[in-house]
């Protein structure tokens, strides 16, 4: 089991980061390993350091942090921050753990939030029984055994993720970073930030989009590298 996580914050607000690092200080198994009032900055140094939790403000200048969220090639767990409430359905979209709203004055609702990312960091550092072709899947209140090569794209949808097969999809109570975990690597991509698929389910590719049975999902930049690593091409 996972007792601590590597943390870095990103705010260009200094009272606003001045109260997030004595948060961090308080909760003892959040490691600080780095402090940053710009996204851009922040961006170069987890282009070559891995940390398991980023706290990150949203409206920052030269880029926002769910700018930053996009130039990841590897998501840790997130925790954004923002002074703005309309921010915080977007900010769902991208899979983060959770949302805070600045001024953040409970440490109550920031433990939660911290420990809410260890839960999911623990989750995610246990690895997937290998040689197994199914995976149990919580749907409703019954446990469903998928075929793995049934499964054609699996979709982010708020707190939920959309798992598609050919003859049905099924809504899950789960993120997609969750379930990518559980994935072989081998088989199943990420393409998007809300996109997962099945590598031998890709008909065809172009510049920006890829075709799975008969629908057309996107490719975003960030993931684009990692799509043309796992694929063969002539």
């Amino acid at each position: 089991m996972v007792d601590t996580l590597s943390c870095i914050l990103v705010d260009d607000d200094p009272i606003s980061l001045e109260i997030l690092e004595s948060l961090v200080e308080k909760t003892d198994f959040l490691q600080l390993v780095g402090v940053y009032n710009n996204a851009l900055e922040a961006a170069q140094v987890l282009h070559d350091q891995s940390v398991d939790l980023l706290i990150l403000d949203i409206e920052m200048p030269g880029m926002t942090g769910l700018q930053l969220i996009e130039t990841l090639e590897t998501n840790p767990q997130i925790i954004l921050v923002s002074a703005r409430s309309e921010y915080a359905l977007e900010a769902f979209a991208y899979d983060v753990t959770d949302f805070l709203l600045k001024p953040i004055e409970s440490y109550t609702r920031f433990l939660k939030a911290a420990l809410k990312a260890r839960r999911n960091h623990q989750r995610n550092a246990t690895p997937p029984v290998s040689g197994s072709d199914t995976l149990f899947i919580k749907v409703d209140s019954m446990l469903v055994n998928f075929d793995l090569k049934e499964i054609r794209w699996i979709e982010a949808y708020g707190d939920y993720v959309k798992i598609h097969t050919e003859s049905k999809s099924y809504t899950v109570h789960a993120t997609l970073k969750t379930v990518e975990d559980s994935l072989p690597p081998q088989e199943f991509v990420r393409i998007h930030r809300s996109f997962l698929v099945r590598i031998d389910q890709i008909k065809n590719i172009d510049s920006n989009n890829l075709q799975v049975g008969q629908e057309v999902l996107p490719i975003s930049n960030s993931y684009r590298p990692a799509l043309f690593e796992r694929i063969r091409t002539l």
